[in-house]
């Protein structure tokens, strides 16, 4: 089975060095798929591992044939074991992770993001500063502990504190742990542990990979990522970890406009009474959050009356047409006045050339006429 490569940009990106970039990789349970970020400073996190084995609809008895389950690892771990947190690497399902040999053929797929080095957060006690969904730039980020993924250290607490804008919340998403869990049953029972706080409360704690990766989202503005450690040094992972904006500020009303209604997803704004939006001239605008911001450009378009609006458009019309038309007529007059120049020195050259030669003639004429008797020389 052959392996097929998508590659999709996941955000625009608002300047050059920083990004994150989608990339979808499919193959065969024992092809060799290839996890590669173009830029050397950006690192792998995956985001998704699927298999879905073929379905075989015969067998000897008759009845339907049920694919096998997951193996003992999921094949997210045994990708992020391998491939999370480099730039670049090659993957196997039936060499990588334990158990896959007895899966059954198969298609693999995997999602994972290539994030550059500036939307990366990799020191301890930092601050990250959301910015407001009605101003550009990427709402969403990446936070992975000093040393990922070699190890982790160091007796302390690392932490994070992410700030969004008011009415806006924060989801984290815990693509990627491996920590000392000391084999507990528990997933938040683990003396090295990582740690959500909302408002000062503990809100959520894990130090095992889950499937679907653990997801919490704050109440409020503030959120804080703790990595808390008992042990100096670990040849482990740690922890990679997506943060993301979830809402959108709501946006500043319109010069005599007002606000309607608003809720997570949808707001409405109207314009006072006889007056319309100057860009599409409707009485009410429904704009739409999209993730951590507005579907429309901000700030919003005034609104005006509809004479404003229909006198406007006919005044500036007119301004480039008289300027085309004094730029059409000058031209050519210019032209005109510059052929007529020509003319008149070329015509003024050639009457000052022939009465010159008209002068020179007439002399000529003059010097061959004979002597009349009276003119005779004597001797």
């Amino acid at each position: 089975m052959f392996v097929f490569v998508w590659i999709f940009v996941w955000l625009s990106f608002p300047r050059a060095s920083a990004y994150i970039e989608t990339v979808i990789v499919s193959g065969c349970e024992s092809c060799k798929l290839h996890l590669t970020c173009r830029h050397l400073t950006s690192i792998i996190a995956i985001l998704e591992a699927e298999f879905v084995p073929e379905f075989n609809e015969t067998s000897l008895n008759g009845s339907t044939l049920v694919p096998t389950a997951f193996p003992p690892v999921h094949p997210r771990q045994a990708l992020n074991r391998r491939c999370s947190g480099v730039n670049h690497c090659s993957f196997i399902l039936t060499e990588d992770c334990p158990g896959a040999n007895d899966w059954g053929a198969g298609n693999l797929t995997v999602k994972y993001v290539c994030v550059s080095d500036d939307q990366i957060r990799k020191f301890c006690n930092s601050e990250i500063v959301l910015p407001d969904s009605r101003d550009p730039g990427i709402s969403e980020g990446f936070i992975h502990n000093p040393g990922y993924p070699r190890f982790y250290s160091s007796e302390r607490e690392c932490r994070w504190k992410i700030r969004a804008p008011q009415e806006q919340r924060i989801r984290i998403t815990v693509l990627d742990i491996s920590v000392t869990a000391d084999r507990t049953t528990y997933a938040d029972d683990c003396t090295d542990r990582l740690e959500v706080i909302d408002s000062g409360q503990v809100i959520g704690r894990t130090c095992k990979q889950q499937e679907p990766p653990f997801e919490i989202l704050s109440d409020s503005e503030f959120m804080e990522v703790v990595l808390a450690s008992t042990h100096s040094l670990m040849p482990l992972r740690g922890i990679l970890v997506h943060y993301t904006a979830v809402g959108c500020s709501t946006p500043d009303a319109p010069e005599d406009g007002y606000l309607v209604y608003r809720n997570d997803t949808v707001a409405e704004f109207r314009c006072c009474v006889d007056l319309t939006f100057a860009d599409n001239g409707e009485k009410t605008k429904i704009i739409n959050c999209l993730g951590a911001h507005w579907d429309v450009d901000l700030p919003l378009p005034n609104c005006t009356s509809e004479t404003k609006k229909l006198i406007l458009p006919i005044q500036e019309s007119r301004k480039p047409q008289k300027l085309e038309m004094a730029s059409d007529i000058l031209a050519p007059a210019l032209l005109i006045a510059a052929l007529f120049l020509i003319n008149f020195i070329v015509l003024f050259y050639i009457y000052k050339i022939k009465q010159k030669h008209a002068t020179e003639f007439a002399d000529e004429e003059l010097g061959t006429l004979p002597l009349s008797n009276n003119e005779k020389i004597s001797p």
